[in-house]
């Protein structure tokens, strides 16, 4: 089968926000991309800054800022685990949490093939439903 545009896959990455995962998980997304495959790269808007140039593949790998909302106990302005001591990344977790309905509408509007994702248990659930 010869391979064509329509063979190659739709991926949303939703890694942990923590600098250790985010960026591994961007180097498979540039292998990823190499191959064909467009990648969705769900992020903290302030990291974006911090991974973008090691986007190699900016026509196929497209971010999609999300908005950390506030959790009472983590620093103003908390995206990522650089950002706190170990101890707070329980609160970490909880904000990334309270990002479910950015991540279920950048889903359903971009509606992905697969969903790569580490930390966040409530993806299958929002997964299945694209």
């Amino acid at each position: 089968m010869a391979e064509t545009d329509s063979c190659k896959f739709h991926i949303a990455m939703f890694p942990w926000f923590a600098m250790g995962h985010l960026t591994p998980h961007l180097h498979f997304s540039n292998e990823l991309a190499k191959r064909g495959h467009k990648i969705t790269f769900l992020l903290p808007k302030k990291t974006q800054l911090q991974l973008q140039h090691l986007n190699q593949n900016p026509h196929l790998i497209s971010f999609h800022l999300l908005t950390v909302p506030h959790v009472d106990g983590l620093p103003l302005g908390t995206e990522t685990a650089s950002d706190i001591p170990f101890s707070l990344s329980h609160l970490l977790a909880e904000a990334m949490d309270l990002t479910r309905d950015q991540v279920e509408l950048a889903l359903s509007v971009r509606k992905p093939d697969f969903v790569f994702y580490d930390c966040a248990h409530w993806i299958p659930e929002k997964a299945k439903k694209i």
